[in-house]
């Protein structure tokens, strides 16, 4: 059975910034539609945050939740708006 991986790399920049080269995640267009449907109703928050946990079955387990702001260790995706 064949999977995809999406993969990103990332290279250091000066002040020990580290910069994405290629998105972290990538989103079907029903996905973006949803997200901004789902905005839509929460004014007050700019985006949702995604993130894995180490839990499960298989040892992880998958979080999403709105964000009212991003934080300091958050990669920002911005996709079709």
């Amino acid at each position: 059975m064949a999977s995809s991986v999406v993969r990103a790399t990332v290279r250091a920049v000066s002040k020990r910034k580290i910069q994405a080269t290629r998105a972290a995640l990538t989103l079907t267009p029903s996905a973006v539609q949803k997200i901004k449907q789902l905005l839509k109703d929460k004014p007050e928050h700019v985006g949702v945050k995604v993130g894995v946990r180490t839990r499960g079955c298989n040892g992880l387990s998958y979080t999403l939740e709105y964000t009212k702001s991003k934080g300091d260790s958050d990669e920002e995706v911005v996709q079709d708006g």
